[in-house]
């Protein structure tokens, strides 16, 4: 299903005479691990992490080696729409060392974590845009024992995230239809007045909401829209 989710996915952006993607961000094919290969991983998640992974949840690794980056080529003044989407790898997301929200609370790589903010220790990336396109913006683990998928979050940069009322699959896929576009987490979480970077944050969904009838003209865009104008009603 996730595999599919994404072939289709990529099939639309290949397909649209309105998407450039680019050279050097875009890794499509998807890894071949073999059924032993999976196994080992499997166990190294049980042994190391204590997490259960189940046959639904090794679909996920398919996607180890996917890298997409694409531009719209839409002439529309100021507005240029950008998007893809990096993915990490399963057991690299889930027991290594979580380290890239660092450097967006101003703390150098071998600082000793103050126990304030030990809770983004618990965090690591499992997917994000790519580099130039806006990489701080990321899919998280909330990583804990247990069944995968664990919990997730949506990290904006700048020490800032949000825990997420839906799972991974579920991001997956809304990913996926949504083409990775720059921002489009927006649409799905809580816009508060307090949000670091709301300026940017606006700004992001004003281009998406200008772009996307356009660019992707046979799919619905309605709910985006109406969201995008509930936001700014909400915040006057």
């Amino acid at each position: 299903m996730i595999i599919n989710q994404y072939l289709e996915c990529l099939k639309g952006l290949e397909n649209n005479i309105n998407i450039e993607l680019i050279d050097d961000s875009t890794q499509k094919e998807t890894a071949d691990f073999t059924s032993e290969m999976l196994m080992d991983e499997k166990e190294d998640l049980d042994d190391m992490g204590s997490i259960l992974l189940t046959d639904k949840g090794s679909e996920a690794f398919s996607l180890t080696s996917v890298s997409i980056g694409w531009d719209s080529t839409l002439l529309l003044g100021d507005v240029i729409l950008r998007g893809g989407f990096v993915f990490n790898g399963i057991t690299d997301s889930l027991l290594f060392p979580s380290d890239f929200w660092k450097g967006g609370i101003s703390l150098a790589p071998d600082t000793i974590v103050p126990d304030n903010l030990k809770h983004y220790e618990k965090l690591n990336w499992f997917e994000h845009l790519p580099v130039g396109i806006g990489d701080s913006k990321r899919g998280c683990f909330i990583r804990e024992e247990g069944n995968f998928p664990p919990p997730i979050a949506f990290y904006n940069g700048g020490g800032w995230y949000t825990k997420l009322d839906f799972d991974y699959y579920k991001y997956l896929e809304l990913l996926f239809q949504n083409y990775g576009f720059k921002g489009w987490q927006f649409f799905y979480i809580d816009i508060t007045a307090d949000m670091p970077k709301l300026d940017e944050v606006i700004e992001d969904m004003r281009v998406a909401i200008k772009t996307l009838p356009l660019l992707f003209p046979d799919k619905d865009w309605s709910y985006h829209k109406k969201r995008y104008e509930d936001i700014l009603n909400k915040l006057g």
